[in-house]
């Protein structure tokens, strides 16, 4: 599914061949050789592996953003309308990672709707635990109440709709291009599935965090 949002690339040095897979699949890979990998920051306690963590690859990516009176002038069809985002910045002592957490809803807010609104989610993984930590803290009542002031947590993501192609650590996570990718997969994808809404979370260094709601133009 992800064909359409790739491109071939010349093989350098003499640039004479075309590499047209992704090859940052490890086809070889095997739950129990992952287990055997050791934690990389805190050796004793961590669990944060080279397997569960997103790989720094190469890559490119690009969004043709637009008024909708402007793509209809230019008979241009849109694949997604930008429904709302937002945008967080926190702690980096204890927050590092938990920007979606914050930035999710107030995103929602600003679209009217729900996290069960949304067909569709794609949040970036910087690592396995960031993503579980975040979807932990959407579906707390207490993360909802001690830190947004919100009488009822965000809700918990059906795993059947999240990431429904791979994230990061399986697609890689091209610095500066991540973001504009996630964009183009959930775009495509809810013009794929017919869904009407799509939530996508990003976090960033510095304890910073983004989320969007898209809506699939073609409803």
């Amino acid at each position: 599914m992800l064909a359409a949002e790739t491109f071939p690339v010349p093989i350098p040095p003499k640039y004479e061949g075309m590499e047209t897979t992704d090859n940052n699949i490890r086809r070889d890979s095997s739950l129990e050789q992952m287990a055997k990998l050791k934690p990389v920051f805190d050796r004793e306690y961590g669990s944060v592996t080279a397997a569960n963590s997103s790989p720094l690859t190469d890559g490119a990516s690009a969004v043709l953003l637009m008024s909708e009176s402007r793509a209809k002038a230019e008979g241009r069809r849109p694949l997604a309308f930008l429904r709302s985002w937002a945008y967080s910045a926190l702690d980096p002592s204890d927050q590092l990672l938990q920007g979606p957490a914050y930035a999710a809803p107030i995103a929602l807010d600003r679209a009217g709707l729900r996290l069960s609104d949304m067909g569709r989610v794609e949040m970036h993984e910087a690592f396995a635990a960031q993503v579980l930590s975040n979807l932990q803290a959407f579906a707390s009542a207490a993360f909802a109440r001690e830190k947004l002031g919100r009488a009822e947590p965000l809700g918990e993501v059906d795993p059947m709709i999240l990431n429904m192609y791979g994230g990061s650590i399986a697609i890689g996570h091209p610095f500066a291009a991540t973001g504009a990718r996630i964009v183009t997969t959930l775009a495509n994808e809810l013009v794929r599935s017919g869904k009407q809404f799509g939530l996508l979370t990003v976090c960033a260094a510095g304890a910073l965090g983004h989320a969007m709601v898209l809506e699939n133009a073609s409803n």
